[in-house]
Protein backbone atom coordinates (compact mmCIF):
# COMPACT_ATOMS: atom_id res chain seq x y z
CA UNK A 1 0.00 0.00 0.00
CA UNK A 2 1.53 3.31 -1.15
CA UNK A 3 1.07 6.13 1.49
CA UNK A 4 0.95 9.38 0.29
CA UNK A 5 2.61 12.22 1.98
CA UNK A 6 2.86 16.02 1.34
CA UNK A 7 6.26 17.80 1.19
CA UNK A 8 5.83 19.60 4.11
CA UNK A 9 5.19 16.48 6.06
CA UNK A 10 8.29 14.74 3.97
CA UNK A 11 10.22 17.82 4.74
CA UNK A 12 9.42 17.41 8.79
CA UNK A 13 11.04 13.48 8.22
CA UNK A 14 14.15 14.52 7.22
CA UNK A 15 14.91 17.14 9.93
CA UNK A 16 17.26 15.84 12.71
CA UNK A 17 15.86 14.98 16.56
CA UNK A 18 17.07 18.77 17.37
CA UNK A 19 15.25 20.33 14.69
CA UNK A 20 11.77 18.64 15.55
CA UNK A 21 12.35 19.69 19.21
CA UNK A 22 12.93 23.25 17.89
CA UNK A 23 10.20 23.24 15.68
CA UNK A 24 7.86 21.65 18.16
CA UNK A 25 8.87 24.32 20.88
CA UNK A 26 7.58 27.22 17.82
CA UNK A 27 4.46 25.08 17.20
CA UNK A 28 3.32 24.89 20.88
CA UNK A 29 3.80 28.64 21.50
CA UNK A 30 2.18 29.81 18.82
CA UNK A 31 -0.85 27.56 20.51
CA UNK A 32 -0.76 29.06 23.81
CA UNK A 33 -0.89 32.20 22.40
CA UNK A 34 -3.71 31.65 20.40
CA UNK A 35 -5.27 30.31 23.66
CA UNK A 36 -4.24 33.15 26.28
CA UNK A 37 -5.83 35.23 23.29
CA UNK A 38 -9.28 34.63 23.37
CA UNK A 39 -9.02 33.52 27.11
CA UNK A 40 -9.95 36.35 29.69
CA UNK A 41 -7.11 38.38 31.31
CA UNK A 42 -6.35 37.80 35.24
CA UNK A 43 -8.68 40.96 36.05
CA UNK A 44 -11.44 39.81 34.14
CA UNK A 45 -11.56 36.51 35.16
CA UNK A 46 -11.07 38.02 38.69
CA UNK A 47 -14.28 40.08 37.66
CA UNK A 48 -16.30 37.00 36.61
CA UNK A 49 -15.48 34.72 39.67
CA UNK A 50 -16.50 37.56 41.70
CA UNK A 51 -20.24 37.93 39.53
CA UNK A 52 -20.48 34.16 40.16
CA UNK A 53 -20.02 34.63 44.10
CA UNK A 54 -22.46 37.27 44.02
CA UNK A 55 -24.91 34.95 42.12
CA UNK A 56 -24.52 32.19 44.54
CA UNK A 57 -24.43 34.37 47.59
CA UNK A 58 -27.92 35.76 46.09
CA UNK A 59 -29.43 32.46 46.00
CA UNK A 60 -28.68 31.52 49.13
CA UNK A 61 -30.25 34.83 50.69
CA UNK A 62 -33.34 33.75 48.78
CA UNK A 63 -33.41 30.53 49.74
CA UNK A 64 -33.27 31.76 53.47
CA UNK A 65 -36.17 34.01 52.72
CA UNK A 66 -38.20 30.63 51.62
CA UNK A 67 -40.25 29.69 48.99
CA UNK A 68 -40.70 33.26 46.74
CA UNK A 69 -43.00 31.30 44.54
CA UNK A 70 -45.42 30.29 47.00
CA UNK A 71 -49.04 32.52 47.14
CA UNK A 72 -51.10 32.46 50.02
CA UNK A 73 -53.45 30.26 49.54
CA UNK A 74 -50.59 27.42 49.01
CA UNK A 75 -48.93 28.61 52.30
CA UNK A 76 -51.78 28.25 54.57
CA UNK A 77 -52.66 25.31 52.83
CA UNK A 78 -49.16 23.97 54.20
CA UNK A 79 -49.72 25.72 57.60
CA UNK A 80 -53.21 23.41 57.76
CA UNK A 81 -51.35 20.24 57.32
CA UNK A 82 -48.92 20.95 59.45
CA UNK A 83 -47.99 17.93 61.45
CA UNK A 84 -50.45 17.55 64.80
CA UNK A 85 -50.29 14.22 65.93
CA UNK A 86 -53.55 11.53 64.92
CA UNK A 87 -54.71 13.02 68.55
CA UNK A 88 -53.89 14.53 71.43
CA UNK A 89 -55.55 15.31 75.01
CA UNK A 90 -54.33 18.93 76.69
CA UNK A 91 -55.05 21.07 79.46
CA UNK A 92 -55.34 24.98 79.98
CA UNK A 93 -55.59 27.11 81.49
CA UNK A 94 -56.41 30.79 80.80
CA UNK A 95 -56.36 34.52 82.99
CA UNK A 96 -58.09 37.42 81.87
CA UNK A 97 -56.67 40.57 82.73
CA UNK A 98 -58.22 44.58 82.25
CA UNK A 99 -55.69 47.43 82.78
CA UNK A 100 -53.02 44.84 84.87
CA UNK A 101 -55.51 43.21 87.04
CA UNK A 102 -57.01 39.64 87.21
CA UNK A 103 -60.09 39.88 86.48
CA UNK A 104 -61.12 36.28 85.39
CA UNK A 105 -59.44 32.64 84.99
CA UNK A 106 -60.60 29.52 83.62
CA UNK A 107 -59.29 25.75 82.83
CA UNK A 108 -60.27 22.91 80.63
CA UNK A 109 -59.25 19.78 79.10
CA UNK A 110 -59.49 18.86 75.18
CA UNK A 111 -59.38 15.92 73.51
CA UNK A 112 -59.03 15.98 69.71
CA UNK A 113 -59.02 13.74 66.56
CA UNK A 114 -57.84 14.91 63.84
CA UNK A 115 -59.46 12.86 60.54
CA UNK A 116 -57.42 14.96 57.85
CA UNK A 117 -59.93 15.40 55.27
CA UNK A 118 -61.24 11.62 55.85
CA UNK A 119 -64.87 11.07 55.64
CA UNK A 120 -65.28 15.49 55.26
CA UNK A 121 -63.50 15.80 58.61
CA UNK A 122 -60.97 18.10 59.68
CA UNK A 123 -61.41 16.97 62.98
CA UNK A 124 -63.40 15.99 65.96
CA UNK A 125 -63.05 17.72 69.39
CA UNK A 126 -64.43 17.18 73.05
CA UNK A 127 -63.92 20.00 75.68
CA UNK A 128 -64.36 20.02 79.52
CA UNK A 129 -64.31 22.72 81.49
CA UNK A 130 -63.01 22.03 85.06
CA UNK A 131 -62.53 25.98 86.78
CA UNK A 132 -64.42 28.20 87.35
CA UNK A 133 -67.04 25.74 89.86
CA UNK A 134 -70.02 27.77 87.21
CA UNK A 135 -68.67 25.92 84.81
CA UNK A 136 -66.81 22.88 85.43
CA UNK A 137 -69.57 20.53 85.14
CA UNK A 138 -69.90 21.79 81.57
CA UNK A 139 -68.83 20.04 78.46
CA UNK A 140 -69.12 20.20 74.37
CA UNK A 141 -68.62 17.77 71.01
CA UNK A 142 -67.51 19.52 68.19
CA UNK A 143 -67.41 17.55 64.52
CA UNK A 144 -65.41 20.22 62.83
CA UNK A 145 -65.83 19.44 58.47
CA UNK A 146 -64.50 19.97 55.43
CA UNK A 147 -66.47 22.99 53.56
CA UNK A 148 -69.07 22.41 55.66
CA UNK A 149 -70.31 24.57 58.87
CA UNK A 150 -69.31 22.82 62.31
CA UNK A 151 -71.90 20.80 64.12
CA UNK A 152 -72.04 21.05 68.18
CA UNK A 153 -73.79 19.24 70.95
CA UNK A 154 -73.22 20.24 74.63
CA UNK A 155 -74.21 18.67 78.17
CA UNK A 156 -74.34 19.60 81.66
CA UNK A 157 -73.44 17.54 84.43
CA UNK A 158 -76.67 17.09 86.79
CA UNK A 159 -78.62 19.18 85.15
CA UNK A 160 -79.34 17.93 81.38
CA UNK A 161 -80.47 14.06 80.50
CA UNK A 162 -79.50 13.79 77.14
CA UNK A 163 -76.66 15.76 75.15
CA UNK A 164 -78.33 18.98 72.97
CA UNK A 165 -77.27 19.67 69.27
CA UNK A 166 -76.49 24.21 68.95
CA UNK A 167 -75.36 26.16 66.35
CA UNK A 168 -72.30 27.02 68.65
CA UNK A 169 -71.46 26.68 71.95
CA UNK A 170 -70.09 30.73 72.46
CA UNK A 171 -73.14 30.97 75.16
CA UNK A 172 -71.11 27.89 77.20
CA UNK A 173 -67.79 29.85 77.41
CA UNK A 174 -66.88 31.29 81.14
CA UNK A 175 -65.66 35.28 81.31
CA UNK A 176 -62.15 34.39 81.00
CA UNK A 177 -63.11 33.99 76.91
CA UNK A 178 -65.35 36.75 76.80
CA UNK A 179 -62.14 38.82 74.60
CA UNK A 180 -61.10 35.85 73.12
CA UNK A 181 -62.09 32.28 71.65
CA UNK A 182 -60.05 29.28 70.06
CA UNK A 183 -62.99 28.90 68.41
CA UNK A 184 -63.83 32.30 66.58
CA UNK A 185 -59.69 33.31 66.54
CA UNK A 186 -58.11 30.58 65.40
CA UNK A 187 -59.87 27.04 65.10
CA UNK A 188 -60.62 28.67 60.84
CA UNK A 189 -60.74 26.21 58.17
CA UNK A 190 -58.45 27.16 55.09
CA UNK A 191 -61.41 27.44 53.31
CA UNK A 192 -63.33 30.38 55.05
CA UNK A 193 -60.72 33.02 54.36
CA UNK A 194 -58.79 34.29 51.46
CA UNK A 195 -55.18 34.24 51.68
CA UNK A 196 -52.72 37.16 50.21
CA UNK A 197 -49.18 36.70 50.65
CA UNK A 198 -47.73 40.19 51.07
CA UNK A 199 -43.94 39.81 52.01
CA UNK A 200 -41.39 37.63 53.46
CA UNK A 201 -39.33 39.32 56.90
CA UNK A 202 -37.73 38.41 59.52
CA UNK A 203 -39.37 38.52 63.37
CA UNK A 204 -37.69 37.26 66.41
CA UNK A 205 -34.44 36.01 64.32
CA UNK A 206 -36.51 33.73 61.91
CA UNK A 207 -37.52 34.41 58.57
CA UNK A 208 -41.83 34.18 58.15
CA UNK A 209 -43.82 34.99 55.19
CA UNK A 210 -46.37 37.81 56.44
CA UNK A 211 -49.69 36.18 55.39
CA UNK A 212 -53.53 38.51 54.80
CA UNK A 213 -56.36 36.21 55.32
CA UNK A 214 -60.13 38.47 55.02
CA UNK A 215 -62.92 36.36 56.28
CA UNK A 216 -65.24 35.32 52.95
CA UNK A 217 -68.63 35.05 55.75
CA UNK A 218 -69.79 38.64 56.92
CA UNK A 219 -70.58 37.18 60.27
CA UNK A 220 -66.62 36.49 61.47
CA UNK A 221 -65.63 38.64 64.64
CA UNK A 222 -62.98 40.51 62.71
CA UNK A 223 -61.97 42.03 59.23
CA UNK A 224 -59.12 40.63 58.69
CA UNK A 225 -56.05 39.07 60.19
CA UNK A 226 -52.40 38.94 59.50
CA UNK A 227 -50.14 36.04 59.99
CA UNK A 228 -46.07 35.48 60.73
CA UNK A 229 -45.66 32.45 59.96
CA UNK A 230 -42.24 30.33 60.86
CA UNK A 231 -40.70 29.57 57.49
CA UNK A 232 -39.01 26.10 58.92
CA UNK A 233 -41.76 24.87 60.86
CA UNK A 234 -44.86 26.63 58.82
CA UNK A 235 -45.65 27.70 62.85
CA UNK A 236 -47.70 31.16 63.51
CA UNK A 237 -46.05 33.24 65.62
CA UNK A 238 -47.72 36.12 65.73
CA UNK A 239 -51.07 37.02 64.75
CA UNK A 240 -52.71 40.76 64.08
CA UNK A 241 -56.81 41.20 64.14
CA UNK A 242 -57.86 44.34 62.60
CA UNK A 243 -61.80 45.53 63.21
CA UNK A 244 -63.79 46.13 60.28
CA UNK A 245 -63.15 49.77 60.15
CA UNK A 246 -59.60 48.79 59.79
CA UNK A 247 -58.14 49.43 62.71
CA UNK A 248 -55.36 46.74 64.48
CA UNK A 249 -57.26 45.48 67.11
CA UNK A 250 -56.17 42.33 69.04
CA UNK A 251 -52.41 41.11 68.63
CA UNK A 252 -51.62 37.25 69.32
CA UNK A 253 -48.16 36.19 70.12
CA UNK A 254 -47.45 32.57 70.43
CA UNK A 255 -44.36 30.66 72.13
CA UNK A 256 -44.20 26.91 70.83
CA UNK A 257 -42.98 23.32 72.28
CA UNK A 258 -42.45 20.03 70.91
CA UNK A 259 -44.14 17.30 72.13
CA UNK A 260 -42.84 13.90 70.93
CA UNK A 261 -41.97 15.93 67.76
CA UNK A 262 -45.36 17.61 67.30
CA UNK A 263 -45.39 21.03 67.77
CA UNK A 264 -47.98 22.43 70.33
CA UNK A 265 -48.21 25.98 72.36
CA UNK A 266 -46.29 26.64 75.17
CA UNK A 267 -47.61 29.98 76.25
CA UNK A 268 -49.75 32.38 74.49
CA UNK A 269 -50.94 35.84 75.10
CA UNK A 270 -53.47 38.23 73.40
CA UNK A 271 -53.93 42.04 73.84
CA UNK A 272 -56.58 43.78 72.92
CA UNK A 273 -54.59 47.25 71.65
CA UNK A 274 -58.19 49.24 71.65
CA UNK A 275 -59.15 48.91 75.21
CA UNK A 276 -56.82 47.29 78.24
CA UNK A 277 -57.62 43.70 78.18
CA UNK A 278 -55.06 40.56 77.97
CA UNK A 279 -55.64 36.84 77.70
CA UNK A 280 -53.12 35.08 78.77
CA UNK A 281 -53.07 30.76 77.92
CA UNK A 282 -51.03 28.14 79.37
CA UNK A 283 -50.87 24.63 77.83
CA UNK A 284 -49.97 23.15 81.34
CA UNK A 285 -49.81 19.38 79.82
CA UNK A 286 -49.98 17.93 76.61
CA UNK A 287 -50.15 13.83 75.57
CA UNK A 288 -50.02 12.99 71.63
CA UNK A 289 -50.70 10.23 69.72
CA UNK A 290 -52.61 7.87 71.95
CA UNK A 291 -54.74 6.17 69.45
CA UNK A 292 -58.18 7.72 70.58
CA UNK A 293 -61.10 6.28 69.44
CA UNK A 294 -63.90 7.58 67.05
CA UNK A 295 -66.28 6.46 69.55
CA UNK A 296 -65.08 9.35 72.14
CA UNK A 297 -66.08 11.63 70.08
CA UNK A 298 -70.22 11.10 69.97
CA UNK A 299 -73.06 12.23 71.61
CA UNK A 300 -73.20 9.52 73.75
CA UNK A 301 -69.93 9.34 75.02
CA UNK A 302 -70.38 13.42 75.37
CA UNK A 303 -73.16 12.50 78.01
CA UNK A 304 -71.26 9.94 79.67
CA UNK A 305 -67.80 12.10 80.25
CA UNK A 306 -67.20 11.83 84.62
CA UNK A 307 -65.88 14.83 86.09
Amino acid sequence: MKIHTSSSARKYLTLTPVGKKILYTIISSIALFYIVSILPFPQDALKVRNAFAAEDKKSTEKQGKGDTSLDGIAIMTKVSKREQGDDYIITTSWVFTEKGKERHKMAYTENRKNYRGVDDFNYKSVVRYTHPSTTNKKCYLVWNYKGRERAFWYFIFNAMRTSKRVTNVEFLSPPAESDFSLMDYVDINLEEETHTLLRSEAHEGKMCYVVESTPIQKDMKYGKRISWIDQQDLKPLKIDYYDRAGALWKRFTIKWQSVSGVWFWKKAVVENVQKEYKTFITIDEVKVNLGQDDREFTKVALEKIKF
